[in-house]
């Protein structure tokens, strides 16, 4: 490795996107680059959705233990050596899953460019060339919801919709979720966050069992399985892992408490394109359906999940539609979201090149 390089960039949204512990106007973003002695570039990127609440980690606190820490470990090493190099960085630094998938992601990025291959083909290849894409609705209003939602399907970007909930009464959460599901008429999932107690769950599925809404996403806290499992045996609606399966050993206690039919993959919580697919082919050996979630990434975090998602079966789809809820793009050129899906990179690494200028105008001074 040349040289490394960490910019911090925060990108606003088109409207405001609530979350159960967040409400957010912009989004922030560690991007990550290298350039190799041969002057390929290989980028990644590192976010947490609206902060540390998720996972305890910040882009600041990010780039520090990256600078202070990793940098000095690529210094001078080969581009085709990620397994040693992160090897090495999980003796430096526990945890840190998000800022281990940018530099993953960047080494894999510059690997696959050396090569002149798409990244999923260090995977094997893809097995699609373009991935259905739900919309999440998140003003937390109904008529805006409906309306957002009708925009969308109308232009045929999604034709599937995730509701954010568990900011207000679980109850009238749960009656808005169907509601907006009756209306928008199309099939529905949930998103919870943690943000529902096993009672707050029981309750709400007595609603929501029979409607419009076919998925509930980790409606508990993470380290309750036992709950999701049970949850799963009382309910008609399919239960899905995200908070609760960020490694390998999730997967593990996952599956033997039958706890959830599908899993969210995503490489910023796994800590890496290469963790993310090994979770993935666990839930596959168990039955447990794939889904491509989504960190908020910009569209160089999610043009990494795209290439890493192209590779799976997923059941579920995706829900890689964040570059279209910023109000703005720091790459060359834009993803392509079309006909419900979004196109796989055909290009080189990621198949994305940054706008430097873009990034320029955006990073934090």
């Amino acid at each position: 490795m040349r040289s490394v390089e960490t910019f911090i960039v925060d990108i606003p949204l088109r409207r405001v996107h609530k979350l159960s512990r967040a409400v957010l106007t912009h989004q922030s973003y560690l991007i990550v680059r290298l350039t190799t002695a041969d002057g390929v570039q290989g980028i990644g990127e590192a976010t947490v959705p609206g902060g540390p609440w998720w996972s305890g980690e910040s882009v600041e606190a990010m780039r520090a233990l990256f600078l202070n820490h990793i940098a000095p470990l690529l210094d001078g090493r080969d581009i085709f050596s990620a397994n040693a190099i992160m090897a090495e960085i999980d003796q430096v630094a526990y945890a840190n899953a998000a800022l281990k998938s940018a530099v993953e992601t960047a080494l894999l990025d510059a690997a696959a460019r050396t090569l002149s291959i798409p990244m999923s083909g260090l995977f094997g290849g893809r097995i699609a060339d373009a991935l259905p894409v739900l919309w999440v609705l998140a003003t937390g209003e109904l008529e805006a919801d409906v309306a957002e939602a009708q925009a969308k399907i109308d232009a045929r970007l999604h034709r599937r919709f995730k509701i954010k909930v568990g900011r207000g009464d679980p109850g009238d959460d749960a009656r808005r979720a169907v509601e907006t599901a009756s209306a928008i008429g199309c099939p529905c999932s949930i998103d919870l966050n943690e943000a529902w107690s096993f009672a707050d769950s029981t309750r709400a599925l007595a609603i929501l069992d029979g409607s419009g809404v076919d998925i509930l996403e980790q409606p508990l806290p993470r380290a309750d399985l036992p709950g999701l499992a049970d949850l799963a045996r009382r309910s008609s609606l399919a239960i899905m892992a995200d908070e609760s399966a960020c490694s390998t050993s999730d997967m593990i206690a996952i599956i033997r408490e039958r706890a959830a039919s599908y899993v969210s993959l995503k490489i910023s919580k796994a800590g890496g394109p290469s963790r993310m697919l090994a979770i993935a082919r666990m839930a596959q050996a168990a039955g447990i359906n794939l889904f491509g979630g989504t960190a908020l990434d910009s569209s160089i975090g999610t043009a990494a999940n795209i290439q890493c998602c192209s590779t799976l079966p997923l059941a579920g789809g995706t829900e890689l539609f964040m570059p279209l809820l910023l109000a703005d793009d720091i790459l060359e050129e834009p993803l392509v979201y079309r006909d419900f899906c979004v196109d796989v990179p055909s290009g080189v690494g990621l198949g994305v090149t940054i706008d430097e200028a873009k990034l320029r105008h955006y990073e934090r001074k």
